[in-house]
């Protein structure tokens, strides 16, 4: 597998998880939380894999290969945020970790982006890279202020029940999770708003990397087009 194409599809395979883990987040009334879940968790391996091939492509180190090592170990602890058996505040925890692993490996592949400033992807890369640093962190800012006023919703809740003790069974049955069972409207939007610009960001870096491809082709073609001088 030559680097071009772990690059290409590493590409597609990050901008295809972007968008999958942006529908994941969105609110919908056809698509079940469980199901939501599901695709967040296949939307972030497919965003692990691609950034991993993306970085493996690059032979040396530099910016942009260890920007991509960081997106996709923030990638691997979102995965593990939904698949680990943890409590709930533990799994948005590490959710909101891997957001911020991600938003710092964003930036990181902008500051590489400027280290070829003559590659004709450039402008895509930085727009790219800048957009996925800007969506990570606002995924990350929405789960914080959506995990403080849970813990909050659950000290109220620890109050009441010491007010009520007679109700207590009765709201644990009604609430599996209560610490994360409403969700501030203000915090999902900021969630749902990042996914959907960072699904953006990977979708127009992929244009660069296409770019970058038809450019080298192009480049390949007019050196094998030269007449042989020593055929003159």
């Amino acid at each position: 597998m030559d680097n071009q194409f772990k690059e290409t599809f590493g590409s597609w395979t990050q901008a295809i998880g972007t968008v999958i883990s942006a529908v994941a987040g969105t609110p919908s009334k056809v698509l079940d939380e469980e199901f939501r879940e599901k695709l967040d968790l296949i939307g972030n391996e497919l965003q692990a894999t691609g950034n991993a091939l993306l970085a493996d492509a690059e032979e040396t180190w530099s910016l942009d290969k260890f920007g991509n090592v960081l997106q996709a170990i923030g990638n691997s602890t979102v995965i593990l945020g939904l698949v680990i058996d943890f409590d709930e505040v533990t799994k948005q925890e590490l959710i909101i970790k891997g957001n911020l692993i991600q938003a710092l490996g964003g930036g990181t592949a902008l500051a590489g982006a400027y280290e070829n400033p003559d590659e004709p992807e450039q402008a895509f890369n930085v727009t790219g890279n800048l957009l996925q640093a800007i969506g990570n962190s606002m995924q990350a800012i929405g789960g914080i202020a959506e995990l403080k006023s849970s813990v909050q919703n659950k000290d109220q809740e620890k109050d009441q029940e010491q007010k009520e003790q007679d109700k207590e069974e009765q709201e644990l049955q009604k609430y599996q999770y209560p610490d994360l069972e409403e969700k501030p409207p203000d915090a999902e939007l900021i969630q749902v708003m990042g996914g959907w610009i960072q699904a953006v960001g990977s979708v127009i870096s992929l244009i660069g990397q296409l770019r970058s491809n038809e450019e080298n082709s192009g480049d390949d073609s007019s050196n094998d087009s030269n007449p042989n001088d020593d055929w003159a």
